[in-house]
């Protein structure tokens, strides 16, 4: 069979015109209010408390709180307005993760991973970053505009009788999956790697830990893992070239903190 060629362009038109969305703003589409968000995930945030067990390891509280309060105060200048809670979950899975409006959520497992409160404060500095990139505004509102693509290319192939619509729409969903979704999804996780990165230093903590938190993510992934065009996170090698890459840039901000704190504490710097 013949595929109608200038009607099977609609459908590539429609995969790159979402390419372009996406990567034409730096910061990314954001159709959705932030309050929206913000209100939503306090929401969820208090059901996941509800449904999940919340740790009562004192220590491990204590450790997340003292962190978590530490980098808060590094963006707060940024953030004057946000409410941030750190919630420490009793499971196994190395993971964390962070909602709109600074609700943040770190499992046990990933908290026995790290080995100080340096490369705990890697995770955690990524997670702030997400929010402070608004970065779950920016994946949801680029699901809609892919979706609304979606519809439009099934509409256009509902209309044509020389191609199956069904294969059209399988094209469509891989080729916007796969094209432009996950790289979009990697592109904020290497973003969040880097400000998260300049929130820990200006924190005061070491960010040559970033290297070495990852370093046990790329053994642990060694272990049978999911191939990165597949994922939505990098693989753990490629995040180490990025870190290492970024450190000079780390150090600087630090040295400039430690410089304005110096200042500041002697009433040399209007706040």
């Amino acid at each position: 069979m013949k595929f109608p060629v200038r009607r099977i362009k609609v459908l590539f038109a429609s995969v790159f015109l979402s390419a372009a969305l996406f990567s034409g703003c730096a910061s990314g589409p954001q159709l959705l209010p932030e309050s929206y968000l913000e209100n939503m995930a306090v929401g969820q945030f208090a059901q996941m408390k509800e449904e999940l067990p919340v740790s009562r390891n004192r220590a491990h509280v204590q450790q997340v709180e003292r962190i978590g309060a530490r980098l808060a105060a590094a963006v707060a200048d940024e953030m004057p307005d946000m409410e941030w809670e750190f919630v420490v979950f009793d499971d196994p899975s190395i993971n964390a993760f962070a909602m709109p409006g600074g609700k943040v959520g770190v499992f046990t497992g990933l908290i026995e991973l790290s080995e100080s409160d340096d490369e705990l404060a890697v995770v955690i500095g990524h997670e702030i970053a997400h929010v402070q990139q608004r970065h779950a505004n920016q994946r949801l509102s680029a699901e809609l505009i892919r979706m609304g693509l979606g519809v439009a290319v099934a509409y256009g192939a509902s209309r044509q009788d020389q191609v199956d619509p069904n294969l059209i729409m399988a094209a469509y969903g891989l080729g916007s999956q796969v094209g432009v979704m996950l790289p979009y999804s990697r592109h904020h996780e290497y973003e969040a790697d880097y400000k998260g990165l300049l929130i820990m230093a200006r924190a005061g903590y070491d960010p040559h830990a970033a290297v070495a938190f990852w370093e046990k993510m790329e053994a642990a992934a060694s272990r049978g893992g999911v191939p990165e065009y597949l994922s939505t996170h990098p693989a753990p090698g490629n995040r180490i070239a990025r870190l290492k890459a970024a450190i000079p840039d780390a150090l600087r901000e630090q040295e400039h903190a430690e410089a304005q704190n110096f200042l500041r504490e002697r009433g040399l710097l209007d706040d």
